[in-house]
C-alpha cells in the first residue's frame, strides 16, 4: 500500500494543497492495542492499522484536533466487509486510503460530512466487483481515484458519473473483461488511466469512444491478441505515453495508432511481434521512445521506421536480429540509444554508422559478431565514440575462433581478416589463454525462498575493480531470457578479502527451474583506464538451501584425456572425448581443421562429450578439443577415412567368369552322383504309396505280413 500513499501524497497532498509547514507538524497520538495503532513517517501523513473499530476511534482523535493538520489517512484495517458511513465526519482530508481485503461494499453515505472536499481516495487491494458510484457522489471534487487490487468486472456508463473533476484513475489488477463504449465519457480531466492486468481485448479497446484528455494510458498484461492496426484505438488526440507490453500482439501493420498523432513514447516489449510493416509509423512522427525488446523480429526495415524523425531511443533486445544494416539507423536522424544485446547479429554493415552518427549509447552483448574484415568500418567507429566505455565493451567477436570472446575494441584492424588471408589464423587456442578469459567465477549459490546469495571468486589479475549489476537468465528451451538485473555498488580496496565477492538480493525464483547468473564489474588497470570485467556461471537448476559449488573452483582443473574418432566413408565423422578427472559442470570446445583450415568448431557440455560431424568429403582431418577452463594445449589426433575397396570392370568380369565355372563344377558333380547312386527296383519298394497301385500293393502287403509270421 505504500505506493498508493506515495502516489496520493505526491499528487494531491504535497504537490497541489498547501499544508503547515514542518516546524508546526505535531503527529497526533493514537494508540489503543490491540483496536489501533498509529504512526507519522512524513509531514502531515497519519498511517494507521487495527481491527473493524479501528475507523470509529480514528474520527474521533481526529475530530477533536482544532487545525487540519493531517493532509494524508491510510488505513490498514482487518475483519472489515463493508465500508459503513458516514465516516470521518467533520474531519479536513486531502487524501484517504482504506484497504482491508476483505471490504466488498461502501455505503453510499461513506464518505459524506468530511469538513473539507476530498481530492485523493485509494481502496486498493480489496473485494469491491463493482465502482462504488452512489459512495463517489459525495466526493465531486475528486481528483484521483485508485481501485486497484479489487474484482471489478465491468465498466458501464454510470461507473465514474458526476467525477468530472477526476484526472487520475488506476483500475489495474483486476478482472475487467468489457469496457462500455461510453464509460469514460463525462470525464473531461482525465489524464491518466491504468488497466494494467486486466483481461481486456482488442475489441474491447477499439470500442471506446474517442477519450480527447487521456494522455497516458496502461494497458500491459492484459488479453490483447493480434496484430497492432490503425482502428485498433479509438482516437485519442493527446495521447503521449501508451503501454502495450506482456500481450500477444503479432505485428504491427502499416499506419497503426491512426488516432495518437502526439504519441511521445510507445512501449511494446514482451509480445510477439515478428513483422513491422513499411510505414507502420507513419501516423507516429512525434514519437521519442520505442520498446519493442522480447519479440521476434527477424528485419526492420527502412521503410518501417522512415516517419520517425524524432526519435531518441530504440530497444530491440531479445530479438531475432541478423544484422545491423543502415536501413535501421539512418532514418532515424535524431536516434541516441540503441540496444541490440541478445540477438543473432553477426553482420555490421560498413555503412550501418557513418562517422556522423552521433549516440550516446550502443549495447550489443550476446551477438554472434564475426569479427572479419567486414567490421573494420564499424570498429574504427566504434573505438573514436563517445558512447560509454561498457557499452563498447558489450561488441565481443565469436567467430573466427582466434578472436573468440575478444572485445572488438581491443583488436587491431590488421586482425580482422576475410578470404583465404585469414586461414593461418583459423587454429584453436584455449579459451582460457587468451588475454579475454574470465577473471570471475561463480563459487557458490545459496536461495531460501525469498532472497539468493552468490558467492563469486576474482582472479587476482582483475582486482582492484567496482561492482555494477548481476544479471540472473532463465533457460526457456534453447534460449536464455534475462529476467532480473540487480545494480549493486562495491569497491575492492574496502573489502578484507577482494578475491571472494558476496552479493546478496531479494528476489524470488522458481523451484527446479535452470538460471545462469553473471556479474559485471569495473577493472581499473590504471587511474584513467577503465575495462568491463564479465563473469557468468553455467546453467544451473536452482534448489532451495543447500548450496551449488561449481567445480572449476574444487580439486584439480578437467582436462582432457583422449579422444576416439572415426571416420566412415559416408562422410561422417563420430568422435568421444574422454575427460579427466570426471566432471560435469565444464565445456568442450571442438574443432575439425583441414590442415590449416578451419571446417567446424562444435562447443559439448561435459557430461555429453560425444558428436558427430557430417558432410565431410576427404581426409586425413585434424581434430582438437580442450575444456575452456584448461590453460594447457588442446589435445589433438589426426583421422583417416576408411575408405570401401573399389573394384575395376576387369576385376568384375573376372570374379563373374570364375563364379560361372563354380556353378557349372558343381552342376556337373552333382548329376553324376546323381547316376552313380541310385537306387535298384526292390519288392519293398510297392509299400510306396505313390509308386504302386492300391490293388497291387494291398496283395503284395498280406503276403509280407504271412511270410514275417512264419
Amino acid at each position: 500500500m505504500w505506493w498508493v500513499t506515495v502516489t496520493l501524497l505526491w499528487w494531491c497532498g504535497t504537490a497541489a494543497i498547501p499544508s503547515p509547514g514542518s516546524d508546526q507538524w505535531i503527529c497526533p497520538e493514537i494508540f489503543q492495542q490491540p483496536l489501533v495503532e498509529c504512526s507519522c513517517d512524513m509531514p502531515h501523513t497519519l498511517r494507521c492499522t487495527g481491527d473493524g473499530t479501528a475507523l470509529t476511534i480514528i474520527t474521533k482523535k481526529l475530530q477533536s484536533l482544532k487545525a487540519a493538520s493531517i493532509s494524508l489517512l491510510d488505513c490498514t484495517v482487518d475483519n472489515v466487509t463493508e465500508l459503513t458511513g458516514p465516516l470521518l465526519e467533520g474531519v479536513s482530508l486531502h487524501g484517504l486510503v482504506i484497504s482491508s481485503g476483505e471490504m466488498k461494499l461502501v455505503n453510499p453515505t461513506a464518505f459524506k460530512g468530511l469538513a473539507s472536499p476530498l481530492q485523493a481516495l485509494g481502496l486498493p487491494n480489496n473485494q469491491l466487483t463493482a465502482v462504488p458510484t452512489a459512495a463517489l457522489k459525495s466526493l465531486p471534487e475528486l481528483d484521483r481515484l485508485d481501485l486497484s487490487g479489487n474484482r471489478l468486472k465491468i465498466l458501464d456508463g454510470g461507473s465514474f458519473k458526476g467525477l468530472r473533476n477526476l484526472s487520475f484513475i488506476d483500475l489495474s489488477d483486476n478482472a475487467i473483461t468489457k469496457i462500455s463504449p461510453n464509460a469514460l465519457d463525462n470525464l473531461p480531466q482525465l489524464k491518466i488511466l491504468r488497466l494494467r492486468r486486466n483481461r481486456l481485448s482488442l475489441a474491447a479497446i477499439a470500442k471506446l469512444n474517442p477519450q480527447p484528455t487521456i494522455e497516458e494510458l496502461d494497458l500491459s498484461e492484459n488479453l490483447l491478441v493480434g496484430p497492432l492496426g490503425s482502428k485498433t484505438f479509438p482516437k485519442m488526440e493527446c495521447l503521449k505515453d501508451l503501454q502495450l507490453s506482456h500481450n500477444s500482439l503479432s505485428s504491427i501493420k502499416m499506419g497503426a495508432l491512426q488516432g495518437t498523432l502526439n504519441l511521445t513514447t510507445l512501449r511494446i516489449q514482451h509480445n510477439l511481434i515478428d513483422v513491422i510493416e513499411d510505414h507502420a509509423f507513419i501516423h507516429l512522427t512525434t514519437l521519442v521512445t520505442l520498446d519493442l525488446a522480447h519479440n521476434r523480429i527477424v528485419a526492420v526495415s527502412g521503410a518501417s521506421l522512415a516517419h520517425l524523425s524524432l526519435l531518441t531511443e530504440l530497444d530491440l533486445r531479445h530479438n531475432f536480429l541478423r544484422a545491423l544494416t543502415a536501413d535501421l539507423i539512418q532514418p532515424l536522424k535524431s536516434l541516441k540509444v540503441l540496444r541490440l544485446d541478445d540477438n543473432d547479429i553477426s553482420i555490421i554493415a560498413s555503412d550501418a554508422l557513418k562517422p556522423n552518427t552521433i549516440l550516446k549509447h550502443l549495447t550489443l552483448l550476446e551477438n554472434p559478431l564475426n569479427c572479419d574484415c567486414s567490421l573494420i568500418e564499424f570498429g574504427i567507429w566504434l573505438t573514436n565514440s563517445s558512447i560509454p566505455t561498457e557499452d563498447k565493451a558489450t561488441a565481443v567477436c565469436t567467430t573466427p575462433p582466434s578472436l573468440e570472446n575478444g572485445l572488438l575494441i581491443q583488436i587491431s584492424t590488421d586482425s580482422l581478416l576475410c578470404g583465404e588471408e585469414d586461414q593461418d589464423t583459423m587454429v584453436m587456442a584455449p579459451l582460457s589463454s587468451t588475454p579475454y578469459k574470465t577473471k570471475v567465477n561463480l563459487k557458490d549459490i545459496q536461495y531460501d525462498g525469498k532472497e539468493i546469495r552468490l558467492v563469486w571468486h576474482v582472479e587476482d589479475e582483475a582486482i582492484p575493480y567496482s561492482c555494477d549489476t548481476v544479471f540472473i537468465y532463465e533457460e526457456d528451451g534453447a534460449n536464455e531470457v534475462l529476467i532480473e538485473s540487480f545494480p549493486f555498488k562495491c569497491n575492492s580496496t574496502n573489502m578484507v578479502d577482494p578475491s571472494s565477492l558476496e552479493v546478496t538480493m531479494p528476489i524470488s525464483l522458481q523451484i527446479h527451474h535452470n538460471y545462469r547468473y553473471c556479474v559485471a564489474l569495473f577493472g581499473a588497470n590504471s587511474l584513467d583506464d577503465v575495462s568491463l570485467i564479465l563473469g557468468c556461471s553455467d546453467m544451473l537448476p536452482l534448489v532451495q538451501n543447500p548450496v551449488i559449488t561449481q567445480n572449476s573452483f574444487i580439486g584439480q582443473v578437467p582436462n582432457v584425456a583422449s579422444i576416439q574418432a572415426n571416420l566412415s566413408s559416408a562422410g561422417r565423422l563420430s568422435l568421444e572425448i574422454l575427460i579427466y578427472p570426471d566432471v560435469i559442470t565444464c565445456e568442450l570446445n571442438v574443432v575439425i581443421l583441414d590442415q590449416s583450415t578451419l571446417l567446424s568448431q562444435k562447443k559439448l557440455p561435459c557430461d555429453q562429450p560425444k558428436y558427430t560431424f557430417i558432410d565431410l568429403t576427404s581426409g586425413p582431418y585434424r581434430v582438437c578439443a580442450n575444456v575452456v577452463l584448461d590453460q594447457s594445449k588442446p589435445k589433438c589426433v589426426t583421422v583417416f577415412r576408411k575408405e570401401s575397396p573399389k573394384f575395376t570392370m576387369l576385376d568384375i568380369a573376372f570374379v563373374t567368369i570364375f563364379s560361372i565355372l563354380c556353378i557349372m563344377i558343381i552342376g556337373l558333380i552333382w548329376c553324376v552322383r546323381k547316376i552313380l547312386l541310385k537306387p535298384k527296383l526292390q519288392t519293398h519298394q510297392c509299400f510306396l504309396p505313390p509308386e504302386c497301385e492300391e490293388e497291387v500293393q494291398h496283395n503284395r502287403y498280406v503276403k509280407l505280413q504271412a511270410t514275417t509270421k512264419l
